[in-house]
């Protein structure tokens, strides 16, 4: 077919004339341009992919654990959230390189599975306190206060806000035990030990028992520094109250624990004395009852005391609280 003049004096002579399929050509290397585009989005992409998967599995997690399968629950609360929490920051971090050098932009696609992380990452400070498959089944023990005259319970009861050790799987029913005259622990600027009103008095055994486990010789911890992370019972006795059953009594003082290992015991028996060992601000007593001989891996169990006097009244059976008002109670006598 012959081109017409006047399209011929427009092409100019030596230029090469329209083809039919140069317009073809263009549009598949479009075509493959995009398809090579939409793989490298989909490449970049794949990190979304462990999203769901990481949401289910801390679901899954937070199931058994409310299941309360016992020791099993301990390990999950220790190296459960902590893992999930890992993998969704690496994912994240995973995922920022490729969309960065992809050069993505943003959709809110990409944005719902970042922000989905990062919930993820934040859920270990959701965790509060510690689902213990005793905490529906409290010891049968009669227990006595530890100490004679008024005590202030700085820290105990059935949740976070009374009591911060209710994250700790073994410490989850504990009490912190603190002597105070006129709302005030210690005499003066209490710069010493011996001007915390606390400080060396004597320790009783809340119930009969055997002891099982004696640990003496770590001195006080300096006022002002927490210490003893490594030992953070510090000097301790471990009593064998009832089956499956151990009463530790924490942070006494170095040399005054007055029984062995294997030794009986009755209540109200003088174990040993107030001191500041191991993890501990100032002098106090630390007690807990867990299902474990281990003080650092066991279940925590609701230990109620008998026969205590709370603002002029005698409880029978009950649990003093701390907290922001902490309850200062006397045993009664019986």
């Amino acid at each position: 077919m012959s081109i017409p003049e006047s399209k011929r004096e427009l092409a100019g002579p030596g230029r090469p004339q329209p083809d039919s399929t140069d317009g073809v050509r263009a549009s598949h290397a479009s075509d493959r341009s995009h398809g090579t585009d939409g793989a490298h989005q989909h490449a970049a992409d794949r990190w979304l992919r462990a999203v769901p998967c990481l949401a289910l599995l801390h679901a899954l997690l937070l199931f058994v654990l409310y299941r309360r399968p016992g020791l099993p629950a301990v390990v999950l609360w220790h190296i459960g959230p902590a893992a999930l929490t890992i993998a969704a920051v690496l994912v994240m971090v995973y995922g920022l390189r490729r969309s960065t050098r992809a050069r993505l932009t943003w959709t809110a696609r990409r944005a719902a599975g970042f922000a989905s992380l990062a919930a993820i990452s934040a859920m270990p400070l959701t965790y509060g306190t510690y689902p213990s498959s005793r905490d529906r089944l409290p010891s049968q023990v009669r227990f006595r206060l530890p100490l004679d005259g008024p005590v202030t319970v700085r820290w105990g009861g059935p949740t976070r806000a009374v009591n911060y050790h209710a994250f700790a799987p073994p410490e989850r029913w504990a009490y912190d035990l603190f002597v105070t005259q006129g709302q005030r622990s210690a005499r003066g600027e209490g710069k010493q030990l011996t001007d915390y009103h606390a400080y060396g008095l004597p320790v009783l055994a809340p119930s009969a028992g055997a002891v099982r486990i004696v640990s003496d010789g770590a001195p006080d911890t300096p006022l002002g520094s927490r210490g003893g992370w490594r030992n953070a019972c510090g000097n301790h006795v471990a009593i064998d109250v009832a089956p499956g059953e151990y009463l530790f009594l924490c942070h006494l003082q170095a040399g005054s624990i007055r029984v062995g290992p294997g030794d009986p015991v009755i209540a109200g028996q003088q174990i040993g004395r107030v001191g500041n060992s191991g993890r501990s601000t100032e002098p106090h007593l630390h007690v807990h009852l867990q299902t474990t001989l281990d003080v650092e891996f066991g279940e925590g169990i609701p230990l109620f005391f008998h026969g205590y006097r709370h603002e002029g009244h005698l409880v029978e059976r009950g649990m003093p609280t701390g907290g922001r008002s902490p309850q200062t109670v006397e045993h009664g006598g019986s």
